[in-house]
């Protein structure tokens, strides 16, 4: 009874502070494939693409859903700092795919539209605060 109790308590409180982060991601050209959302909560965690160093994944199929180039899609967080990396996973095999040097061969973008210089841009370019009251990113993908 204690555990159910504590499972119920943990379950409550979880939905009491989550805040809702709304994801605009602008200049999709074609609905091929799906768009994979990670969001980070730790710089030394910033861009890796194994799942236990990802915040949280949301994977949201494109057919049918784009409107003018454009997906709107929520994911609910706990209050705090965050930073996004999204791509248009073309081939749906749940990866980045890149050339030999390590350059996106799929379209991508960052919270803030953050922007490397040389390479991928920092987790402090990229890095939000979702407030309990909410949230949006507006992000231009594009293809590098």
């Amino acid at each position: 009874m204690k555990a159910l109790f504590t499972s119920l308590l943990l379950l409550c409180s979880s939905q009491v502070f989550a805040a809702t982060l709304t994801i605009e991601i602008n200049d999709i050209a074609s609905e091929k494939g799906e768009i994979v959302i990670n969001v980070y909560d730790k710089e030394k965690n910033w861009m890796e693409e194994k799942s236990k160093y990802i915040t949280k994944q949301s994977i949201v199929p494109l057919a049918g859903q784009v409107r003018d180039g454009k997906l709107v899609t929520t994911i609910e967080l706990p209050e705090g700092e965050y930073g996004l990396y999204i791509y248009q996973d073309w081939d749906s095999n749940k990866e980045m795919d890149s050339n030999w040097i390590g350059i996106p061969r799929e379209p991508v973008a960052t919270s803030n539209n953050a922007k490397g210089s040389m390479g991928p841009p920092d987790y402090d370019d990229a890095k939000f605060n979702l407030p309990a009251t909410g949230a949006t990113q507006s992000v231009n993908i594009v293809e590098i």
